[in-house]
């Protein structure tokens, strides 16, 4: 039985035949996502740090959920997709004059709707970060091609050598309504310290986690974090990457919980902090799983029992070649 199963590319990864696996599942989602048990409903207050609201929910007409938090200075402003299309967040750091967004949606219509959602903020977009090269992230880019677009090295450069494969493949998949035909091959975010707008961010790179490189954008004097794919809120996980070492990137973050109560997920809604016990627990039923069953039907039924509260239980459906053949 296989014990180990990693990335590549984002084109040859499981996390992109997962994709095709569902292409089948309705494009437009009747039912919406909920707030997580992950999420808190209350103001995030922490000694040092500003205060920001209670999250304000509302749902698009496209189906995606939107959750906006503010403070003083700063909103945080949400977008989530339906589960039947994975769920991918994208997320708007408003500031005074400007908007800072991360990820840009995964089919089309959600990207220019989450553009113009931007658009309605009346704030131009100073930039846009990309956090990982995984197709759902990036293939929205089409929407925001007029703003600069950053990634870390790595990242840029796999979006740059597969990203015309990836349009192919998922035009294919979904249809070309649905995907973009074009994308943007990110400049380059070097990790380090960057103000805009009279807001420190910090930007920092994490390796083999879901991804193989994944850029986290912090608001250290904000107490934000936005993790990409490192973290899952609310839904099971697309297990692309590797247990262990993922698993350590979760406990790299949960270290600094207090500095960062608020936690944007690359896929699900807003969270806090205990989501990471969640992302860890689920790691590591997964492995033990994987280490026991010899069946997909057990080692699906086992995460489903272990955690009944989370949703989309069709991303652990990705698995099923790749473990058991």
């Amino acid at each position: 039985m296989m014990n180990s199963f990693k990335t590549n590319t984002a084109t040859e990864g499981p996390k992109a035949r997962f994709m095709q696996s569902i292409s089948k599942i309705a494009l437009v989602a009747v039912a919406t996502l909920g707030i997580s048990a992950c999420s808190s409903d209350d103001p995030v207050t922490t000694s040092g740090l500003p205060t920001f609201s209670a999250p304000e929910v509302t749902t698009r007409d496209s189906g995606m959920v939107v959750s906006v938090r503010e403070t003083s200075d700063v909103t945080i402003h949400t977008l989530t997709a339906p589960e039947s299309v994975f769920a991918n967040s994208t997320h708007l750091i408003e500031t005074a004059n400007s908007l800072v967004a991360i990820d840009t949606q995964f089919l089309l219509p959600n990207a220019q709707d989450m553009r113009a959602y931007a658009d309605g903020l009346g704030k131009p977009i100073e930039r846009v970060y990309i956090t990982h090269e995984h197709p759902d992230h990036f293939l929205g880019s089409e929407a925001f091609n007029d703003r600069p677009v950053f990634a870390l090295q790595a990242v840029s450069d796999l979006i740059a050598q597969n990203g015309d494969a990836e349009i192919a493949e998922k035009q294919g998949d979904f249809g070309p309504a649905n995907i973009a035909s074009t994308f943007v091959v990110p400049e380059i975010a070097v990790p380090g310290a960057v103000t805009i707008d009279g807001v420190a961010f910090l930007l920092e790179e994490v390796l083999d986690a879901e991804a193989q490189t994944q850029l986290v954008v912090k608001l250290p004097n904000h107490g934000v974090v936005a993790t990409g794919d490192i973290v899952y809120s609310g839904v099971h996980l697309i297990l692309a990457g590797q247990t262990d070492t993922w698993t350590t990137a979760l406990q790299n973050l949960a270290t600094s919980s207090a500095a960062y109560p608020i936690v944007l997920a690359g896929h699900g809604v807003p969270a806090a902090p205990a989501v990471y016990d969640t992302n860890i627990s689920w790691l590591a039923k997964a492995r033990e799983l994987i280490d026991s069953v010899d069946n997909f039907a057990d080692f699906k039924q086992g995460l489903v029992d272990e955690f009944p509260d989370l949703g989309m239980d069709a991303a652990i459906d990705f698995v099923q070649a790749i473990l058991f053949p």
